[in-house]
């Protein structure tokens, strides 16, 4: 049999106790767990005897499949437990979280250790890449839950429709996925300075072209857009272009953009459990329709489409 391990980890404001305790009661994951959120009323099911060893809940969904998890230790800095997936493949692992004092909280370790079988070796480098972008999402909205009380990430599946036809300008450039949106930023900002020294109106709804994303190399290749119809020159660097009608998937997520990758993951699963044709190239859009300079991020809303065959 081939094993995989996944880990990742991050540094959360709270005491250790205070994130072992939450941890430990399965009431807590739906709140902030990185499965739940595509899909939050997939049925759940829980032991009486939460916090204690032998305690465990089990969820059953559409999207989400159906499993089942049981704490087996309690350790003051560490938890094991053991998950068993039903749907749609059966399998089981190992999961810990390890938990270490830091200058600004607790840093939380959370690892994976399981085994696929012999036939399926070829698929261990694509699962330790998915189960790692999960538990970075899960951790991202975890740390959101225990420093504020609440994550701002809403999901919500619009259906298959076509995008709006508009003629753009836009920034070609790439960066690595966990460094995307602060790259974006500035490539964003460069654009409105653009228009306000072109008396442009900034009444434009901007959006993302992301032409390649690789999770496997952790890099993205996409042009930041605004729409423009005006005969404008623009740097050498730039591009013009042209959004057609197309058949697309449209995801709504509502919150902060940290969480984006919640939308991504739903939008992408729903079309997997639909089986629909996806474009290779480009992966998707997203389209920004409020500020967030003005917005707060709980109201922050993207528009995410994937393009169908």
């Amino acid at each position: 049999m081939s094993s995989y391990h996944v880990q990742r980890s991050i540094v959360i404001d709270a005491p250790l106790l205070t994130l072992r305790d939450s941890l430990k009661n399965f009431k807590d994951w739906p709140l902030w767990s990185p499965w739940l959120v595509m899909e939050p009323d997939a049925t759940l099911t829980y032991t009486t005897d939460q916090g204690e060893v032998g305690a465990g809940y089990g969820w059953s969904g559409t999207l989400v499949g159906s499993g089942s998890v049981e704490l087996q230790e309690v350790k003051e800095d560490a938890l094991k437990m053991q998950i068993t997936f039903a749907q749609p493949m059966k399998s089981s692992a190992e999961i810990q979280f390890h938990l270490e004092e830091a200058s600004e909280g607790t840093k939380v370790t959370w690892m994976m250790d399981g085994h696929l079988p012999f036939f399926m070796f070829w698929m261990t480098g694509k699962m330790q890449s998915f189960i790692g972008m999960d538990y970075e999402r899960g951790l991202l909205m975890l740390k959101e839950y225990i420093e504020t009380g609440a994550v701002a990430s809403y999901v919500h599946i619009e259906g298959v429709l076509p995008m709006k036809v508009q003629n753009y300008i836009g920034i070609p450039n790439a960066s690595s996925i966990d460094k995307v949106g602060e790259v974006m930023k500035e490539d964003f900002e460069k654009l409105y300075d653009f228009m306000k020294n072109n008396n442009l109106s900034l009444d434009r709804i901007p959006f993302t072209i992301y032409n390649t994303f690789n999770i496997f190399e952790g890099a993205t290749e996409y042009v930041a857009c605004i729409p423009v119809n005006e005969e404008v020159d623009i740097d050498a660097s730039w591009v013009r272009g042209s959004l057609d009608i197309s058949e697309t998937l449209k995801t709504m997520h509502k919150g902060s953009y940290v969480h984006l990758g919640n939308g991504w993951m739903t939008a992408m699963s729903f079309a997997r459990l639909k089986n629909m044709k996806v474009l290779k190239s480009p992966v998707g859009y997203e389209f920004y329709p409020n500020n967030p300079y003005e917005t707060p991020k709980e109201e922050l809303v993207t528009e995410i489409f994937i393009p169908l065959k």
